[in-house]
């Protein structure tokens, strides 16, 4: 096989794992005090500085077939700290009804009839955590907040740790 043969092959498998969402510039300095150069299609922070600056990681989840999971990284995270906002577009009950059906919508969460829905957005690591219903692991972390949701530990978390949170029973209906 050709060189170029095998770099086009290896480009493509590349490519097919890529994520369909557009990438983006890390929004974080360097220790120059210039822009970040990396890409992110997750967050608005590449990971390096996700993981350095709001000791957070996204990798693949613990829980069989959950995709991406919420991490901390390096450093425990405090009882009572709030690990990150969680923003989207803001839904009525309805809404989120109509738009997935019978479909999940995996990154809703809402309360007392108003929901964010984080589907489509980049803005927070938050939506990255997962429910741990009906699994071995327990909830470390809670979702706080009426206009404005923001993702916030229940108890010390150790480091390398998944987040965990209750969607809440509007999630499970």
């Amino acid at each position: 096989m050709s060189g170029r043969f095998v770099t086009n092959l290896r480009k493509k498998k590349y490519q097919q794992q890529q994520s369909i969402r557009k990438s983006k510039q890390c929004i974080s300095d360097t220790l120059l005090q210039k822009r970040c150069r990396k890409r992110t299609a997750h967050t608005p922070k590449c990971w390096i500085h996700l993981a350095k600056q709001d000791n957070l990681r996204i990798k693949p989840s613990q829980i069989p077939n959950a995709g991406k999971g919420l991490f901390s990284w390096k450093k425990t995270i405090p009882s009572g700290r709030v690990i990150s906002k969680y923003t989207g577009r803001r839904r009525t009950r309805e809404q989120i009804d109509r738009k997935y059906g019978n479909s999940t919508a995996k990154y809703a969460i809402c309360k007392k009839g108003l929901c964010v829905d984080a589907n489509h957005t980049t803005d927070a690591a938050g939506r990255f955590a997962n429910d741990a219903r009906n699994t071995q692991f327990r909830y470390n972390s809670s979702m706080r907040g009426n206009q404005m949701f923001r993702l916030k530990s229940s108890q010390r978390i150790p480091p390398h740790s998944e987040i965990f949170v209750n969607y809440g029973d509007d999630y499970w209906l």
